[in-house]
């Protein structure tokens, strides 16, 4: 039901705890995957507005793994644009990380067209969807992401349940490692009754929307 609101097949959901750990799984997961597979992986793209989940993630990848983290230009209305996007692109970067609404501005970015300049590039794109959903159409097809986070409270759903879609045939290496839940992406006892909520809380919203 939960993939359904965005255009996606269930066996692309991942259930996570909310939209920060979703957001965590998204960037580290899909650098560490690349750097495990002996893919380039020096370099990350995002924004200084991103969700501090996104941004801590970036900061522990430039600790841990030496990653550098550039930031893409804003303009006064907080909206990057695909010509920064294409000039800052480089051969060894190994994700794009931008969310689709912010929460304080309402800014809604471009991100069809960020997905099409990172996919000539053969760079993944991750999209911090936690704000947009139930506020605007979030639908993964039409915006071309690899990664889309959501969080279940943001719809009006329990606290403690979120999700990450993740495009067939991504490579993303767990931070949780354990019993395989999740078809191995996210380890753990599932939370049922979270994900009941998210899911009955979700369609809601987008009949309302």
């Amino acid at each position: 039901r939960v993939a359904r609101a965005i255009g996606a097949r269930a066996g692309q959901v991942v259930f996570t705890s909310g939209g920060t750990e979703a957001d965590a799984l998204a960037v580290l997961g899909t650098v560490r995957a690349r750097i495990l597979a002996g893919r380039p992986a020096g370099h990350v793209l995002t924004t200084w507005i991103e969700h501090s989940a996104v941004r801590q993630s970036c900061d522990q990848l430039a600790r841990l793994h030496g990653v550098e983290v550039e930031h893409l230009a804003l303009d006064r209305d907080g909206l990057t644009c695909a010509d920064d996007l294409a000039a800052r692109l480089r051969p060894d970067t190994a994700l794009v990380s931008v969310h689709l609404a912010h929460n304080e501005v309402g800014t809604v970015q471009p991100v069809a067209e960020l997905a099409a300049v990172a996919r000539e590039a053969g760079v993944p794109l991750h999209v911090d969807a936690v704000q947009a959903a139930g506020q605007i159409p979030v639908d993964v097809r039409a915006l071309g992401a690899d990664l889309v986070a959501l969080s279940g409270h943001k719809v009006g759903g329990p606290k403690g349940v979120g999700a990450l879609w993740v495009r067939p045939g991504h490579a993303l290496e767990p931070l949780v490692p354990g019993g395989g839940q999740e078809r191995g992406r996210r380890s753990g006892t599932q939370n049922v009754a979270g994900a009941a909520g998210f899911a009955a809380a979700f369609e809601e919203a987008e009949a309302e929307r």
